[in-house]
């Protein structure tokens, strides 16, 4: 309906164009939207405003003029348009659009809200563990943000492809495998219920080992150069705890329900790096440098970015670029979006440009995010050895889950919508305190509280199934839908599609918590005021029923592009 009336504002705006010689004026700038609040109608728009500076008149008299030519439109789906000082023009959808939308939602089902197919590839790609090391709490978010954002832009219409990237090379991986090898050699790894655990607790304890005794950083050295060179003992080593990361990250994936097009490797992208090297350096892109190969990006106020070491190692940058160029020439991509730590904002910076000059114009985004710690904890560290691990908080939050719902047989449905909603419903950028006891409670801004609206509709369907056929159902007058409480939700559905849309382009994921919430909320105002099941007014009861169903399709919708499930009961 948004972009309705914004053409409906165009052809008006043309007209008065035409008929009253004004000047040309950007349609463009014609901007509709929700109001704060429902008094000031369904949407808004300050058009009227912004001409009058180009007209030369009152914006209280070009608005009357527009509103004058957009009545004279006829549009059913329109009930009035008010004028407001100073000029706004605030337009209220009829009933009948809001009866008619519920049977739109019913006859769409999972698809009401998509978006029409589009042309455009997009490959979003997120979660990149690293190998011997512990997935932890961060992993969490950036993999909570990461899905719901392929689901919305599936959901908007883009063809996505959802791609992860291990980091199975680099330092911190000859560091583990130095400290097995000078600290743990005779380890009985059979005898190890939790390897990739104790894995982050060797690479720990290497790094603090090093840094209290230098001399130690030779020995290292010296593993990492024949890792490097592939020395087969060490590299039997390097598989065999490799794999043993990738299979603690399946079960991790399996547990969050989430799922990969592709998987991308360091590794792999490592031998693509070096073998770049000297086309990199006569295009003009990296030059060498004391030993090392530097990008110089001084000129673009990026400073200088080290893609290879002088002892040969290389850096990410090297491993980027080659990883870059595939997904754009082999998947065909017109698009990569890239969930990663706030912290490398510069690094991608300097990658796009090293990309823009190399001949790649096609789009990479970052999004970033900020620190996740528990309430009342230090900043993690995996150098530090005080990472929290990923399912070391989902467990934690699934114990409190059990003791809040002692009922329930499904805690870890509940569990993971508790996590995946506290840290979603906050900007990427914002840094997250993980409060347990806040994330589990029954109301307020949290999973659970979503959920028991999801419960209730449930219980409401299964209940008319006793009262009514669903031939009886699909009789009834929607027309009867005339209370407040009625029209507010269904005006809450109604934003449903504009927010995919919306979010599609911004990538804020975090308005889908607050949006199930709204809904949420309003579904309960409803319920606390308008009996649902009167066997005293069946038309009524029926009309309402329709109107549960459509709520419980998109509440299901917004709930499936966040990965959250609802349990039976509660």
């Amino acid at each position: 309906m948004k972009e309705e009336i914004r053409k409906s504002l165009e052809q008006a705006i043309k007209e008065l164009q035409s008929s009253r010689d004004w000047p040309d004026f950007d349609l463009s700038e014609i901007n509709v939207e929700r109001p704060k609040g429902e008094a000031f109608g369904d949407y808004t728009t300050n058009i009227a405003m912004v001409l009058a500076k180009s007209v030369g008149k009152n914006p209280l008299d070009i608005a009357d003029q527009i509103v004058e030519l957009i009545n004279g439109q006829k549009n059913e789906s329109l009930e009035k348009i008010e004028i407001v000082k100073p000029g706004y023009i605030n337009f209220y959808l009829s009933e009948k659009y809001f009866q008619e939308l519920i049977q739109a939602v019913i006859d769409k089902q999972a698809d009401f809200g998509s978006g029409e197919k589009k042309k455009e590839k997009i490959m979003v790609e997120y979660s990149q563990p690293n190998t011997l090391k512990e997935f932890h709490i961060g992993h969490l978010r950036n993999v909570f943000i990461g899905s719901s954002l392929v689901n919305v832009l599936r959901k908007a219409g883009y063809d996505v492809t959802a791609a992860n990237y291990i980091g199975d090379t680099g330092t911190h991986i000859a560091k583990c495998l130095w400290g097995i090898l000078k600290f743990h050699p005779d380890v009985d790894w059979d005898k190890v219920e939790n390897k990739t655990e104790f894995l982050g607790t060797i690479y720990s304890e290497a790094v603090q080992k090093i840094e209290s005794d230098p001399k130690l950083e030779n020995e290292f050295r010296e593993t990492q150069k024949k890792l490097a060179e592939k020395e087969p003992e060490l590299m039997k080593l390097w598989e065999k705890t490799r794999q043993w990361s990738l299979d603690d990250f399946s079960k991790i994936y399996d547990r969050l329900g989430t799922k990969f097009d592709v998987y991308f490797y360091e590794s792999e992208e490592e031998e693509s790096g070096k073998k770049m090297v000297e086309s990199l350096i006569e295009k003009g892109i990296a030059r060498e440098s004391e030993g090392a190969v530097i990008a110089d990006l001084e000129k673009y106020d990026l400073g200088v970015l080290v893609l290879q070491r002088n002892d040969g190692s290389v850096l990410y940058g090297l491993k980027d670029i080659p990883l870059a160029i595939k997904k754009f020439d082999q998947y065909k991509i017109d698009k990569s979006i890239v969930v990663v730590d706030i912290r490398q904002s510069l690094y991608f910076r300097q990658l796009v440009k090293i990309l823009e000059i190399y001949g790649i114009n096609k789009s990479t985004e970052h999004i970033g995010y900020e620190f996740v710690m528990l309430k009342g904890g230090e900043s993690m560290s995996s150098r530090k050895g005080n990472v929290i691990p990923g399912r070391k908080l989902l467990d934690l939050i699934i114990s409190e889950v059990g003791k809040k719902f002692p009922e329930t047989v499904e805690a870890e449905k509940i569990g993971l919508a508790a996590a995946r909603f506290f840290m979603l419903k906050y900007g990427a950028a914002t840094k997250i305190e993980f409060d347990i006891d806040e994330a589990v409670k029954l109301e307020g801004a949290t999973g659970p509280y979503v959920q028991y609206a999801q419960v209730r509709i449930r219980s409401i369907m299964r209940i008319a199934e006793e009262f009514f056929s669903d031939n009886q159902k699909n009789s009834a007058d929607l027309t009867l839908l005339t209370h407040e409480k009625e029209l507010s939700l269904i005006r809450e559905l109604d934003r449903f599609g504009e927010l995919i849309d919306e979010v599609s382009k911004t990538y804020e994921v975090s308005r889908f918590p607050y949006y199930a919430i709204r809904l949420a909320d309003k579904f309960h105002s409803f319920y606390n005021d308008c009996q649902v099941l009167d066997p005293k007014n069946p038309e009524l009861s029926k009309a309402r029923l329709k109107l549960v169903e459509a709520v419980r399709i998109v509440l299901g919708e917004t709930l499936r592009i966040i990965n959250v499930e609802a349990p039976e009961r509660m």
